[in-house]
């Protein structure tokens, strides 16, 4: 039985464009996720369940041979508190930018070369694959975007490493060692 490469995803959302197919105009492409995407996307990225994810990409020629991805998702998540355990329904939003160039591009150094990497700056532009995954790169911003660690509203961790009143001092058993002699020097 041959397998489709959705299904050697492990998400299961692959959508892919082929590169030679943007023009110089670019196009928009809307997508959505499946019920059976959506499932798979959620025991992917650790979530109770995924109610909806759908994305609208504009893909455009960049820097001659490159190209520019940037699009917005919206997904319906549902994560677990890290505190409770209790079902967190919330709505993720966000906008992105991806950029790929031809690997023989002068961009890419050779991994011997020093590279300077600015945090505050832009990413360094990707390897142009001959087909883009849309599917993929949504599902990458998703996972940046969702609540690392979600919580409950008005809920705390308990954290156990406290001080109690009742912790006598590791120095209470030295002061018992102590002559008397030298307390009142």
């Amino acid at each position: 039985m041959r397998r489709s490469t959705t299904d050697l995803l492990p998400h299961g959302f692959r959508r892919a464009v082929s590169a030679a197919r943007i023009g110089e105009a670019g196009f928009v492409e809307t997508i959505g996720a499946s019920p059976k995407e959506l499932a798979a996307i959620a025991a992917y990225l650790g979530l109770l369940s995924l109610e909806a994810l759908t994305a609208e990409l504009t893909l455009a020629r960049w820097r001659g041979k490159g190209v520019k991805v940037t699009g917005a998702f919206k997904a319906d998540v549902t994560q677990a508190c890290v505190v409770t355990l209790e079902p967190l329904p919330a709505h993720v939003e966000s906008a992105f930018e991806r950029r790929f160039l031809p690997e023989e591009s002068a961009s890419f150094e050779d991994a011997s070369h020093e590279v300077f990497v600015d945090p505050e700056g832009e990413d360094p532009p990707e390897a142009l694959p001959r087909e883009i995954d849309l599917g993929a790169i949504v599902v990458e911003e998703l996972s940046l975007a969702l609540e690392p660690y979600p919580r409950k509203s008005g809920v705390e961790l308990q954290s156990s490493d406290a001080p109690t009143a009742t912790r006598p001092s590791p120095f209470a058993a030295l002061a018992k060692l102590k002559p008397k002699s030298q307390e009142t020097e």
